[in-house]
């Protein structure tokens, strides 16, 4: 799977159900053993891919990132300006 491939993977999960968490998509990609996919930072955590990541973002305009529950959804109107919230 390209990272292309990946991201568009995550648009269409995001897609399906209105939010993706970071952790599910992470694990998934983990599973193809391409660490270019998904990997673990240097505090041991799983992460997207910086170059999925590139792509899912700007595939995803509208989309908004929960720090706190560590996932992406779509973003509301009472939401503040930037991608984190």
């Amino acid at each position: 799977m390209t990272e292309d491939e990946a991201a568009r993977w995550m648009l269409a999960e995001y897609e399906r159900d209105g939010f993706l968490y970071q952790e599910a998509a992470a694990s998934h990609l983990f599973q193809l053993q391409d660490e270019t996919l998904a990997y673990f930072d240097k505090s041991s955590n799983l992460c997207v891919g910086k170059g999925v990541l590139k792509i899912f973002n700007t595939l995803t305009p509208d989309a908004v990132y929960e720090r706190a529950g560590k996932f992406w959804r779509i973003r509301l109107e009472t939401d503040q300006p930037g991608r984190q919230q």
